[in-house]
């Protein structure tokens, strides 16, 4: 019997989640996994809070419902950084990679990224609610292909990094039609693989993060907590050196596409399946994001190209956005099977679910995923819908969410917020991110070749467990 205070209580913290969330994703450099964590660092009042508000008098009703707040403001933020990855840090026209949605709004059709990027988001959420449990059924008990996967990781790693370099020189893996210099592009990517898996390794496999360095006042501890190396590493990739390439932007709109717009097209069966394989691969499979399975599912969706048209433009930004609203929600199931969390998020969720996990019997947590997969769906609405009233605001302040200003603004507060959590040793990650981020764009290489930060550390540590 469907209990309606419970459900009151799952709405309410949907509610609030979904607000805190959107908002967060306006601002450019703020991360989800950050606000995890704030929620984390207090969560005794969280408990305290949402113990106070909610209806329901079931076992652990407080952590639950900080769970759906955690999950819900997740799905908001997706659906809101959307306008800043749009908008803010879009570089020069010098530069050789410009991601599909720059391109859009220097065409002066931004309003179309972000519509776009909103609607994939919202198929992703549905689409992947809808199918969640049939993939926990099969990477779980009974089938339990997850078993299977794990004992393979260290060559689905070498086959996905081997994949990155070459639809470098290759794109869509057409080896008749390669760009022009492919194996020089395929040598850079490598080698940009290999700088950023050192990188990441020395970061996250060593005792980096406990190195006797001389710190900042507010820093009391001699140590920063590994995982937050992760803010200013992913901050110098791919956050400051957009932002200090577009300080040369010109006006809007600076660009122009090979076809206009021929308007929307229905869902296919292809992208839908690219878009849930997608987001299997993001929510079950360690290192994967959401640009890194895009290029695994569909490699015919470049990045970058020198001649697009506004379609294939805008169906990237849609694609992109499905695979991480449904790397989202299939996070959920990968948190509840193989109890593994995937994303700063779901980790915050585990701690706050109360260890109830119960390995091989994942079916018993049924009632509580899906008040986590509720506040995710009424989330996805609720965003949409904020969205869509947002665009004429974003149609008519365009020149100023573009403007050098705010590039400024939001480098001196994602450079202040690292600093702030990671200290000096945090500085000095950045600096070298920084470095291997601002290389990437001006030579042409795609800035998905980075994430060999994530991937290379991952392939040691199964290599080192055979």
């Amino acid at each position: 019997m469907l209990d309606l205070s419970f459900l009151a209580s799952v709405l309410v913290s949907a509610f609030s989640g979904t607000a805190l969330g959107f908002l967060a994703g306006l601002v450019p450099g703020l991360h989800m996994n950050n606000i995890a964590a704030a929620v984390t660092t207090y969560g005794s009042a969280a408990l305290a809070f949402f113990g106070s508000i909610s209806f329901a008098a079931v076992p652990n009703g407080a952590g639950i419902s900080v769970s759906c707040f955690i999950s819900s403001a997740l799905v908001a933020h997706i659906f809101s950084e959307s306008v800043v990855s749009t908008y803010v840090g879009i570089p020069d026209e010098d530069v050789v990679s410009v991601l599909p949605a720059h391109r859009l709004a220097k065409a002066g059709l931004g309003t179309l990224a972000v519509r776009s990027s909103a609607e994939g988001a919202l198929a992703g959420v549905l689409y992947g609610v809808a199918l969640v449990f049939p993939v926990c059924a099969l990477m779980g008990t009974p089938l339990l292909a997850y078993d299977a996967i794990s004992k393979l990781m260290p060559f689905v790693v070498s086959i996905f990094i081997l994949l990155l370099v070459v639809s470098e020189g290759y794109p869509s893996l057409r080896f008749r039609h390669h760009v022009k210099g492919h194996i020089l592009r395929m040598v850079s990517a490598f080698a940009m693989v290999l700088a950023s898996g050192l990188l990441g390794t020395v970061a996250l496999l060593t005792n980096y993060y406990a190195a006797p360095l001389p710190d900042f006042p507010w820093i009391s501890n001699e140590f920063v907590p590994r995982s937050s190396l992760l803010l200013p590493m992913f901050a110098g990739f791919f956050g400051v050196p957009s932002l200090l390439l577009s300080m040369g932007s010109r006006p809007l709109p600076g660009i122009t596409f090979a076809r206009a717009y021929d308007g929307a097209r229905p869902l296919s069966a292809r992208e839908a399946l690219t878009m849930l394989l997608g987001g299997i691969m993001v929510g079950w499979l360690p290192g994967m994001t959401s640009g890194s399975a895009t290029t695994a599912c569909s490699p015919s969706m470049t990045e970058a190209r020198v001649v697009e048209d506004v379609s294939s433009a805008s169906r990237f930004v849609w694609l992109y956005s499905a695979i991480s609203a449904s790397g989202a929600v299939m996070s959920v199931g990968a948190l509840f099977v193989i109890q593994r969390a995937r994303s700063g998020s779901m980790d915050a969720v585990s701690l706050f679910v109360g260890g109830t996990f119960v390995e091989g019997a994942w079916f018993q947590s049924v009632p509580l995923m899906s008040a986590i997969l509720l506040s995710m769906v009424v989330s996805s609405l609720l965003s949409r819908w904020a969205i869509h009233r947002f665009l004429p605001v974003l149609s008519r302040s365009s020149k100023v969410l573009c403007s050098r200003a705010l590039a400024v603004s939001s480098l001196v507060f994602v450079t202040g917020l690292c600093l702030s959590i990671t200290g000096v040793r945090g500085a000095l990650v950045m600096a070298c991110s920084a470095s291997l981020g601002m290389l990437t764009p001006i030579v042409g290489i795609r800035r998905i070749q980075l994430m060999g930060s994530l991937l290379v550390p991952i392939w040691i540590l199964f290599v080192t467990m055979i």
